[in-house]
């Protein structure tokens, strides 16, 4: 017994240096990157605390929200709960790997999978997401066994979470159900559904009011759908290197080596494998983003963890390929004014997070003078809102595609003979180029009105100030 006791205390000693390793560079690349365009979008969100928004739920906005209450207007604060989700998510599935575990197999795939290493530098939707989805494989785990109240809340709380963070919640809760059909003859279950409506019901009351506006988005406001080989080989590569490069085609090799008759690894076979396979379908049709895998990932650490232990020396062998990968782009990130100045490409995209605070904005803001700032993409507008700490600045998405900012509608208030100074990505008469050196060139008209800006884009002023988005 005092033998299992010192093993258990080495452990857990093993396990918050692991964490530590893992966690620390992540507080310090959030603290130093400037935001990227996705994420001063996303505090945009948070100055306006809604239950939904244009493009996603709104737990991405309360998490920032939280962050900035604690900390203050900065990065980390914007990113700070991304750590806090991090840190949970790592300790639920290192929890359910209990009593059959091998630490060091653990966070050698950790490690590995960027989309979990990665997750806790940046404040995107993906990261409480894969916190919930960790909730929801732990709490599904003690509800197979333990048909209790408890237990069925949890599984209750963490679907809602999933739900509230992104709308690819839901497909982990199909896959879930249709890996174990036998939750359809629970009474708790069906309660469980009910009480998931109840609480998701403020949202869809929003998008109801809002004309379902985000589900018209992601179905067919994104991009046109048609087919393109090269989205389906950029899938089938980005999800080789992101479920771990080498150690990708071990868990294959696994998965075709065992039969996963346990009714909890049969969850998680659905929700990793055939995960993958309904989005590699799904890229038939339209451009799959790399981060929607985010959820396997941790499906694959709770389901393969204990079956590589056989496989230890080959799995750190491959492991360490991945790491390798993952700490370059970590030093990279760590001097992004370096490695932007020596790259010769043109469109870089570290250039999205470097210069913005010291060069772009101020040369922005010297050519406006004193004139009311209006944007016409989301990106830079909410780059400006961040950096100024003016949350009211407009994007008119004459040129660009609808936001939040349509929802906001900032704009109305303006008069159409107000003089403004506007910023298109678009080379218009009069306007002064500002190279970004990633996506497209700000040109800023230091000079004009809305009134103008209407006859150039052939519209009337009462298109430009009315809420397009009710």
């Amino acid at each position: 017994m005092e033998k299992f006791a010192i093993k258990l205390r080495q452990d857990w000693y093993l396990y918050l240096i692991f964490l530590g390793l893992l966690i620390l560079p992540n507080v310090i690349l959030s603290s130093r990157l400037e935001l990227s365009f996705d994420e001063a979008y996303y505090w945009l969100y948070s100055q306006y605390l809604s239950w939904g928004y244009f493009d996603h739920p709104p737990m991405v906005a309360l998490s920032i929200w939280l962050g900035g209450f604690l900390w203050g207007h900065n990065e980390f604060a914007v990113r700070f709960m991304s750590q806090v989700f991090l840190v949970g998510t790592i300790w639920l599935c290192w929890d359910l790997l209990r009593p059959k575990k091998d630490l060091l197999i653990f966070f050698a795939l950790v490690f590995s999978l960027p989309l979990i290493n990665f997750s806790g530098i940046f404040a995107l939707p993906d990261t409480p997401l894969m916190f919930f989805s960790a909730l929801f494989f732990w709490s599904i785990k003690k509800y197979l066994f333990n048909d209790n109240s408890l237990f069925s809340f949890m599984v209750m709380f963490s679907i809602t979470g999933m739900f509230y963070s992104k709308y690819h919640g839901l497909l982990i809760v199909l896959l879930t159900v249709l890996a174990n059909l036998d939750f359809l003859k629970r009474k708790s279950f069906w309660f469980i559904a009910l009480g998931v409506v109840a609480l998701y019901f403020p949202h869809m009351y929003w998008q109801y009011k809002h004309d379902f506006v985000s589900f018209q988005f992601h179905l067919t406001g994104r991009t046109e759908k048609h087919f393109d080989v090269m989205n389906i080989l950029d899938y089938i590569s980005g999800q080789v290197f992101l479920m771990g490069f080498l150690n990708f085609f071990l868990i294959c090799f696994l998965w075709y080596k065992n039969r996963f008759k346990d009714t909890f690894e049969r969850i998680l076979v659905f929700n990793s494998f055939g995960f993958l396979i309904f989005l590699f379908f799904m890229s038939f049709r339209n451009q799959i983003e790399a981060n929607w895998t985010i959820s396997c990932s941790l499906a694959f650490i709770i389901l393969m963890t204990k079956y590589m232990i056989p496989y230890k020396k080959l799995v750190l062998c491959f492991a360490s390929l991945s790491i390798l990968l993952v700490t370059s782009f970590k030093v990279i990130l760590a001097f992004p004014t370096y490695f932007s100045n020596i790259n010769s490409l043109e469109d870089n995209r570290l250039n999205e997070v470097v210069d913005w605070k010291e060069k772009k904005i101020p040369a922005i803001v010297e050519l406006c003078k004193d004139r009311i700032v209006v944007g016409d993409n989301y990106q830079v507008t909410a780059k400006l809102a961040f950096y100024l700490n003016k949350s009211s600045i407009p994007a008119l998405h004459l040129g660009s595609r609808e936001s939040h900012y349509s929802i906001l509608n900032f704009q109305r208030k303006i008069p159409k003979d107000k003089e403004i100074c506007y910023l298109t990505s678009k080379k218009l008469e009069d306007t002064i180029k500002i190279e970004t050196g990633y996506k497209d060139p700000v040109y800023v008209l230091p000079t004009t009105t809305l009134e103008a800006l209407a006859q150039k884009y052939e519209i009337s002023y009462e298109e430009i100030t009315r809420n397009r988005i009710e």
